[in-house]
């Protein structure tokens, strides 16, 4: 059992604005190892005394004493466990499967609760990223007791929904930001399916903010429009190349460092998404995303065609009477599948042609619907389907949600392109269970560096993502990484009522799945956790003061 009754002061209450993440400090102790994350001060955290914990990772949360639900009655630990009973019983699609370790708990005070987990947890931060009323099993929002800065009142389906915010809000301050509170009152929700049709109720003073996907016309638009604020920014989904490693010419690493010496990615950017953002850059690793802390560069490639003719033609290659090289009698010729949805999926498929073609190297392009590309049979079928292909992968906050596509086991299933590697996977696999999260964001960097080292995918950009609003709010920023643009909601300033639009409308919107990203939106206006996330994707307390992570047996 976890021993609790020795830790009860980990913060100074009295400290103002929202407490600093700070690494882990590890502390000798024998059995157990035990570590400590203050989200407060250093001098908090060493006068802390560690309990001793017999499961192989214990927790004890500190719930931060002002936190409380729109009634006033305060979170406490009841609620946290309450959470932990819920979500481990739930089989909605994207629910924490960390819950699943959770053991024993144990509420130590109102706002103290101990939890137990039967093995190491390396994503442990992201257990009660959304906490649940005590008693409260609804899985709608309208049914919700808030916790955030606004409470739900209606929603109009196919027409608004709206929120208003909390007038006995328990936190002076936002929490996520550190800002001081703000004054928006009310927030209603339209949904506009066209990117068109939400500028053009922006220009008409209609709404007030718009989230979306951008395009060049847009943008422009949006740029000439008085007194209109706008923001472009990296958001959650990743274009990028893969090989099929099943293929025989693409099995081998030097056919793979020919294309991609051929391939200028620089070339592909500036032919689709700097025509409206200049400042996009290119993705260099496919673990962490360009605007997180842990990001390192780790794509090895520069364009270089002259070297990429040398690697073919010192490997056997030569060029037929086509001008396509052959080796060992097959010719470089690669089925490029993609989706023909996106134009900026016909520009990279363009460009790449150009590329590979200077140097002897052909590509057919295969573009199917998004309907008939992701299916069992073409997507996850083998190299008689394509060769090469073109898509975006969603990046999670924590990464730990994408392992599987680095997991030779995985092959045809998540792991589309059939690469495998036992130290990558071994790598990957071992941030299961690294609770030091610095040490945890080392390793997949040692394992995004082996695996584009090795020319498994070739990664190109972040599609940007484009948030605009009326020129007399102060506040947004946007984070895009994390699907909650109105992160910082709580701190803008500026009219009392607030039109939102969105480019779609959820069809439920449900604290026990995080696969939509508008719900999700809606939802961080109304719903907290114990953390939440920053632009840049660190974690931040918001109903917490401080976590204490107990090591404990192997």
């Amino acid at each position: 059992m976890l021993v609790l009754g020795i830790v009860l002061s980990a913060c100074n209450p009295s400290q103002a604005g929202p407490p600093v993440p700070r690494p882990i400090v590890s502390t000798a102790a024998a059995p157990t190892t035990t570590a400590v994350e203050s989200l407060s001060t250093a001098s908090d955290a060493a006068e802390t005394t560690a309990p001793e914990c017999s499961a192989a990772l214990c927790l004890v949360y500190h719930i931060d004493p002002d936190a409380s639900w729109a009634n006033g009655d305060p979170v406490t630990a009841a609620d946290f466990a309450h959470t932990v009973d819920v979500y481990r019983g739930s089989t909605a699609q994207g629910t924490d499967p960390g819950y699943s370790l959770v053991g024993d708990m144990e509420v130590m005070d109102d706002k103290t609760l101990g939890v137990e987990l039967t093995s190491r947890y390396g994503p442990w931060r992201n257990l009660f990223s959304r906490v649940l009323r005590s008693g409260n099993t609804v899985t709608s929002i309208r049914e919700l007791e808030s916790s955030g800065p606004f409470t739900f009142v209606e929603w109009v389906e196919g027409d608004h929904l709206t929120v208003a915010r909390d007038l006995r809000w328990w936190s002076a301050t936002d929490p996520l930001s550190g800002d001081a509170g703000g004054d928006i009152a009310r927030i209603r929700f339209v949904f506009i399916d066209t990117l068109e049709g939400m500028v053009d109720a922006l220009e008409a003073g209609e709404v007030d903010v718009i989230v979306a996907r951008p395009d060049t016309t847009t943008v422009e638009r949006l740029r000439e429009i008085e007194d209109v604020g706008l923001v472009l920014a990296p958001g959650p989904f990743w274009e990028h190349i893969d090989f099929h490693h099943d293929d025989p010419l693409l099995s081998s690493l030097w056919a793979r460092q020919a294309i991609a010496l051929a391939i200028d990615r620089e070339e592909i950017l500036d032919r689709t998404v700097r025509a409206f953002d200049p400042h996009v850059a290119l993705l260099d690793n496919t673990v962490w995303m360009s605007n997180t802390t842990n990001y390192e560069p780790h794509f090895p490639v520069e364009h270089d065609p002259e070297r990429a003719e040398e690697i073919l033609t010192d490997n056997g290659c030569a060029r037929g009477g086509d001008g396509v090289h052959v080796c060992d009698g097959t010719r470089m010729s690669f089925v490029w599948a993609s989706t023909n949805d996106d134009p900026d999926r016909a520009e990279i498929f363009d460009s790449v042609r150009d590329d590979l073609a200077e140097v002897g190297i052909e590509i057919v392009g295969d573009f199917r619907s998004p309907s008939g590309f992701v299916t069992r049979d073409f997507l996850f079928g083998g190299p008689d389907q394509w060769q090469m292909v073109n898509f975006s992968w969603r990046a999670w906050p924590d990464p730990a949600p994408t392992n599987p596509t680095y997991f030779c086991a995985e092959a045809g299933g998540l792991n589309v392109n059939r690469y495998c590697s036992d130290e990558v996977e071994s790598l990957v696999g071992s941030t299961g269970s690294i609770v030091d999260p610095n040490e945890r964001a080392s390793v997949y960097n040692q394992a995004d560096q082996l695996y584009l080292e090795d020319l498994a995918v070739i990664p190109l950009y972040q599609k940007p993502d484009l948030m605009a609003w009326r020129g007399d709010i102060t506040g947004p920023q946007p984070n895009f990484g994390y699907s909650s643009d109105l992160w910082n909601i709580a701190s803008w300033t500026g009219p009392s009522s607030l039109v939102v639009a969105l480019p779609r409308e959820p069809t439920t919107i449900d604290p026990m799945s995080t696969g939509d990203d508008m719900a999700n939106l809606i939802l961080s206006t109304v719903l907290y956790g114990a953390h939440g996330m920053t632009p840049s994707l660190d974690y931040v307390p918001v109903l917490v003061e401080s976590v204490e992570v107990i090591e404990g047996r192997s």
